[in-house]
């Protein structure tokens, strides 16, 4: 039997090209996702404004944040830390972690791993459009990604 491997094909984006949509305060600019990476990462702008912050939480995907521009106050298990434009974060699997928008603006680079993972956030933004939160629908979801709340 001959095994079948899939090849992604190269992308260059222009600046302000990607799949944009919003995520309870955040916009997110799709760069990469799994069709183009064979499953492993996908690519993210962050934009988001001041005092945004989800709640503490754990998930089953990795996650690096390079900082384009901004501040944010990032825990990462009991370590609290501000990060400025240039500053890389890099999350593991499971790890408890959470940040806080301290700039009127924040613009992060955000690559989770495996790619699957894109699959929650672009969920969570379709089917909460709305603020705060319907925490049952928040719920549903984050148990069907095994998202966890602390």
């Amino acid at each position: 039997m001959k095994t079948v491997v899939q090849h992604a094909q190269p992308k260059i984006l222009e600046p302000g090209q990607g799949d944009m949509h919003s995520m309870l305060t955040h916009t997110l600019v799709w760069n990469l996702d799994g069709n183009d990476t064979n499953g492993q990462y996908a690519v993210f702008e962050m934009i988001d404004a001041a005092d945004g912050a989800p709640p503490l939480h754990r998930h089953p995907w990795e996650e690096t944040f390079y900082i384009l521009e901004g501040e944010l106050e990032i825990t990462l298990g009991h370590r609290q830390q501000v990060v400025t434009a240039g500053a890389v974060s890099h999350i593991p699997a499971n790890a408890v972690h959470t940040f806080k928008v301290l700039s009127a603006i924040v613009r992060v680079l955000v690559i989770v791993s495996p790619a699957t993972a894109a699959e929650f956030y672009r969920e969570v933004g379709e089917r909460i459009t709305s603020l705060p939160p319907d925490l049952t629908v928040l719920q549903e979801i984050s148990a069907k990604y095994d998202l966890q709340f602390e």
